[in-house]
């Protein structure tokens, strides 16, 4: 097929030139009638269809190639543009989604604006479900020192165990070595929010309240409270989405208001507090 396309000029005169050749020698014989002038009629005609036939075959199937070469060439091009086109979206998402997380510390800065802070990165994450341990690129070189507090887009993250010279530790708050002193923002009952080994993996936290009679519902807001020794009061930890009843004892199951799975960067309170209350919002 290659040899034809590249020669189709030269084949093309080549039969033009028998085909006339061949007209010529049957308009001689007409006027020669006889026992060929009709078979040699009947050739000729059959002959010249058969080569032109074949010159249409040849010049139809070489422009298909042509075409098909044209449309491969095009759907390369048209796959090219589809690999940027999604490159790009790709990169918008991250941008819209690194923004997202900017404007929510953002956010949470303002609304603890009373507080020093300074931003960090996660740097390495615990292999577990939902990340109750992880490394941030802050250390002592930035101030940054065992039990300051650690905030994240929605609230209270956890706080520093331990910081090398770059780097520190964080313990979040539904790790099962964790706990916090913590009170209803709506009725100002308190007691003791902990994690719990049981619902670490749903991401979940428990809170034994001291008073039996406490009054505490499902969606109620949980908040620190002026009890604890580490974390200053007022800032958001999460609301209640369960009550479970054990004997004459309830107990609140409370969801936190950090996604823990996907923390990227958060800020770090650069102070320690003891029992230094904080203004309502």
């Amino acid at each position: 097929m290659e040899f034809l396309r590249q020669h189709k000029k030269i084949f093309i005169i080549t039969l033009s030139a028998i085909c006339l050749i061949l007209l010529i020698f049957s308009a001689g014989e007409r006027f020669r009638p006889g026992l060929f002038g009709n078979p040699l009629g009947f050739v000729v005609s059959h002959t010249a269809g058969f080569f032109s036939g074949i010159g249409s075959w040849f010049e139809t199937n070489i422009n298909f190639l042509r075409n098909m070469n044209n449309l491969a060439t095009e759907n390369d091009e048209l796959l090219a543009r589809i690999f940027l086109l999604e490159t790009e979206f790709g990169r918008l998402l991250l941008v819209e989604d690194e923004n997202r997380v900017l404007a929510e510390l953002l956010d949470i800065h303002r609304r603890y604006a009373d507080f020093p802070t300074i931003g960090a990165n996660i740097i390495a994450r615990d292999p577990g479900n939902w990340f109750d341990t992880f490394m941030i690129d802050r250390g002592s070189r930035d101030g940054v020192v065992q039990n300051m507090v650690v905030l994240a887009p929605g609230g209270l993250a956890g706080m520093v165990v331990s910081a090398g010279w770059n780097h520190a530790t964080v313990v979040t708050l539904i790790d099962y070595s964790s706990s916090v002193g913590a009170e209803s923002r709506r009725t100002g009952d308190w007691g003791i929010l902990s994690g719990d080994i049981a619902l670490m993996s749903d991401g979940l936290m428990r809170m034994e309240f001291f008073n039996p009679a406490a009054d505490f519902d499902i969606d109620d807001e949980i908040i620190t409270s002026t009890m604890s020794s580490i974390y200053p009061p007022g800032i958001k930890i999460g609301h209640i989405v369960d009550i479970i009843f054990e004997g004459d004892n309830k107990t609140a199951i409370v969801q936190p208001a950090v996604d823990f799975s996907r923390m990227s960067r958060l800020l770090v309170i650069t102070e320690l507090f003891g029992y230094e209350l904080l203004d309502e919002e």
